[in-house]
């Protein structure tokens, strides 16, 4: 089944005219019947129907759009996807996600819905690892800063990931580890940082939402002072190290 990520990403390759709905369909059905999990737009760029050039563009429309708040919800739209990953694989009722999400959008509430789920009871551990990585996110952890973080890459390459902290490698978390994590970053946007883009080229994704407050704080991960607003989850991105978290 394919996941939420791999869906949008076909949806807005058919959408910008790039490929046809039948192109989509045979490489989800090449993904399928493959023992590595790839994600759908390399596939379609391997059999030809994308070019490198509008595979990176619908990747990082893919990015906004996940983030995006659903404008009826008021709620994340990443949120909204986990939840309906969440009915699709038959764990939850529509009731129960629901519930879920109301708590998550409470005044103060900064927990993720994976976090929320475990909490109440839902869901285990190990569920929402493997809902995580449906949507091409894991838990790693850093044994030697004792820091845990949730990864969004699109590699499926487990090993090589670098703590954001000590840039020690990080260590796959075990399947009953908690989702709660520390912060979470995604590798493409460490790599084009590291890379020493000019300002502007790493675009931000997160939603601000207006007249938003600026605080201050220290980076939970690089110990950095910083000032800026919170985002529509809470969350704020540190400039200097590139990892999103939530203020204490």
């Amino acid at each position: 089944m394919p996941s939420d990520g791999d869906l949008l990403f076909g949806k807005l390759a058919v959408g910008k005219g790039y490929c046809a709905q039948e192109s989509v369909d045979w490489c989800m059905a090449i993904q399928h019947s493959g023992a590595e999990r790839t994600p759908l737009g390399r596939i379609l760029v391997d059999e030809g129907y994308l070019t490198e050039a509008q595979h990176s563009e619908l990747l990082s429309l893919q990015r906004k759009n996940l983030v995006a708040v659903d404008p009826v919800a008021k709620k994340t739209r990443e949120s909204v996807l986990f939840g309906k990953l969440v009915m699709r694989e038959g764990l939850l009722s529509a009731d129960q996600v629901n519930e879920c999400l109301a708590e998550q959008a409470r005044e103060g509430e900064r927990r993720s819905l994976g976090e929320i789920m475990v909490a109440k009871g839902l869901l285990a551990a190990e569920q929402v690892h493997r809902l995580l990585e449906k949507q091409q996110k894991r838990i790693m952890a850093c044994p030697a800063c004792r820091m845990s973080f949730t990864v969004l890459s699109i590699s499926q390459d487990r090993k090589g990931v670098a703590c954001p902290r000590c840039k020690g490698p990080l260590d796959e978390a075990g399947p009953s580890a908690s989702p709660t994590t520390n912060a979470e970053f995604a590798t493409q946007v460490i790599r084009a940082a590291k890379k020493e883009l000019p300002p502007g080229s790493i675009k931000e994704t997160r939603i601000i939402p207006p007249n938003a407050a600026k605080v201050r704080t220290v980076c939970v991960v690089c110990d950095e002072k910083i000032e800026g607003v919170l985002d529509s989850t809470g969350r704020l991105r540190c400039p200097s190290c590139q990892s999103t978290f939530v203020p204490k």
